[in-house]
This record gives C-alpha cells, sequence and structure tokens, in this order.
C-alpha cells in the first residue's frame, strides 16, 4: 500500500480526533482540503482481476439454489472469499448481478454466521480492497472500489439492525470513509460492456448508512460530511449520471438531525461561494466547468427538497452565483 495512504489515515485521524475534542472546527474544510491537494497522483500500474472462468458462475447457481431451498442455506467461508474476489470482476453479469445481488440475497436470509459477519466486515475494510489502484488515473479497479463501498453499506445496515452478531469498529470504519473521499477522484458512471462504475453514489450510499447510527458521535458524521463536501468541490469530471440528487439526500437527512450540521454545511457553502468567485478565471478550462456545473446540480438539488433546512434555503435563495 502507498505510504501517502497511511501518512493520510494517521493525518485524518488526528485532525478527527482534535475535532471531536473541539479543539478544530472552523478550519476543518480547509485542512481535509489541504491533505486532499498534497496527495500525489501516479501513473497506471497492471491490475490483477479475479479470473472468471474459476467456477464463480456455478458456484452462484447452487447458492441461489441453497436460498430457494426450505431449510436454511449455508456458504463456507472459502466460497465467501471466491464471493468477494469477484466483485473486482469487470463484467458485470458476474461483479453485480451476480455476486453483489447474491451476497445482498444472503444477507437479507441471515445466512452468515457471526464468524462470517465479522470476517467479512474485516474483509469490505481492508485497505487493498477499498484502495486498490485509486491514486491512478481513472482505470478498472474502480469496480471493485465501487461494489465494496456499495456492499460495505449494506452490511452497516445490517449491523445496525444485528449488534449482536457481530462487532463493527466505528471509529475505523469513518477513518476508512474519509480515506477513500479524500482519495476518490474516478467519476465515471456507466461503461459501455463493463456495467456501473458510479463510485460516488456508492460512497454517498455508504456515508448516508451512517446518518441513523447512533452509535457514532455526531463529531464524525460532521467530518465526513466536511470531507464529503471538500472533495466534491474538488472533482474536476462531470457527475452526471444521477449522483447529485443522492448527494443531495444524503446532506438533507444529515443537517435535518441536528443545527450543527446544519450550521457547518451553511459555514462551507458559503466558503465555497467566496472561492468560486476568487477562482472564476480557472473555469475557462474543462476541469473548471466541470467542477461548475458539478456544483451548479447539487445546489438545484438540494433546493428541490421540501425538507431542507430552513437556514439552508434562505442563503441559497440570498446567494448569487459569480458566474452566472
Amino acid at each position: 500500500m502507498d505510504e501517502q495512504i497511511r501518512t493520510l489515515q494517521a493525518n485524518l485521524r488526528a485532525l478527527n480526533d482534535q475535532l471531536r475534542h473541539g479543539e478544530v472546527y472552523q478550519s476543518l474544510g480547509d485542512r481535509l482540503g489541504q491533505l486532499m491537494d498534497g496527495l500525489q497522483r501516479h501513473r497506471r500500474t497492471a491490475i490483477d482481476f479475479p479470473d472468471d472462468q474459476d467456477g464463480i458462475e456455478e458456484l452462484l447457481d447452487q447458492i441461489h439454489q441453497r436460498l430457494a431451498a426450505d431449510q436454511p442455506a449455508t456458504v463456507s467461508l472459502a466460497e465467501l472469499s471466491q464471493l468477494l474476489d469477484h466483485l473486482r470482476s469487470v463484467d458485470p453479469r458476474v461483479r453485480y448481478t451476480g455476486v453483489h445481488f447474491t451476497l445482498y440475497d444472503a444477507l437479507e436470509a441471515d445466512t452468515f454466521t457471526s464468524e462470517q459477519l465479522q470476517w467479512l466486515t474485516e474483509q469490505l475494510l481492508a485497505d487493498h480492497r477499498l484502495f486498490a489502484h485509486i491514486l491512478e488515473p481513472a482505470n478498472q479497479a474502480v469496480f471493485g472500489r465501487s461494489t465494496t463501498t456499495s456492499f460495505l453499506a449494506t452490511v452497516l445496515h445490517y449491523g445496525q439492525g444485528h449488534p449482536q452478531l457481530f462487532q463493527i469498529d466505528y471509529d475505523r470504519v469513518v477513518i476508512q470513509i474519509a480515506t477513500y473521499l479524500c482519495l476518490e477522484t474516478d467519476t465515471r458512471g456507466f461503461i459501455n460492456g463493463q456495467g456501473w462504475a458510479h463510485a460516488f453514489t456508492s460512497v454517498t450510499a455508504l456515508v448516508t448508512a451512517l446518518n441513523d447510527n447512533t452509535v457514532i458521535p455526531r463529531a464524525d458524521k460532521l467530518f465526513l460530511m466536511m470531507t464529503f463536501i471538500e472533495r466534491f468541490k474538488r472533482l474536476a469530471t462531470p457527475l452526471i449520471y444521477g449522483e447529485t440528487t443522492r448527494m443531495s439526500n444524503y446532506l438533507v437527512s444529515l443537517t435535518n438531525r441536528h443545527p450543527l450540521y446544519t450550521d457547518a454545511c451553511v459555514a462551507a457553502l458559503k466558503q465555497w461561494r467566496r472561492q468560486v468567485a476568487l477562482q472564476r478565471r480557472s473555469t475557462e478550462t474543462s476541469a473548471g466547468w466541470n467542477r461548475y456545473y458539478n456544483r451548479q446540480r447539487l445546489l438545484d438539488a438540494l433546493q428541490l427538497h421540501r425538507d431542507l433546512a430552513p437556514q439552508i434555503r434562505t442563503y441559497l435563495s440570498a446567494a448569487i452565483d459569480f458566474l452566472a
């Protein structure tokens, strides 16, 4: 794993601790942005894909038959490991309609043991799955990253309803998600022949899954929201496959839970507007215009919510874009 990622994780952990202790608040966004801006990207390297001819389709058929039978289904740890490995497949029939849906169905049917659920959670949080080739130009490893974050959201939601079955280290979850947000820049949606990449739809589902969690302190949710916003601000390629609608759902859901989130969101939007004014000349590039229209789509999506916090609606209605 790139040493930069380990350093980033340590810096995020320290910054989150400072937020928890009230030592940082107004400068949080700037400091998160500095961490993102300081990352060095790499050239492409070879990706090790799973062999889709290793019997995975036969295994999927077998598990479907078990799930459809009258008696409770079982899946061995070796089979679960094989399924998880194929979340990295570039074939959407294997990766998504095959493995992802099967894992979801098995989880919903309470198929996995406590030990398997614990192992599965650890695997989904592992650096080599979440951050594979993430510092390189857009590449096919995004499918594995996106499907991992998507299924992790499902497992975390399941864990909230079944706390007696397995333990979730939420401190680690928060740092791993924040790290992912700092690193991910692949905004591609549907890719012909390979299906959905949709990394930012998946990570939005992941942070949304934590909104209802009463174990996670407010400071951690605030930390993730600010990391989310700072990453969004820096995306240089377009989000045009419905991501901003889902992102607005996440922000509205969170900001309606406590004034702390509302105040922080409004402050972030104000700072963002000031940055747009200062950087308006930089829009004369495709990256600049992509940032501008990504922002506009998100703000428009927020304003469509009837339950948008009045403080946010008032600000958005009064604000005038310098580029409008």
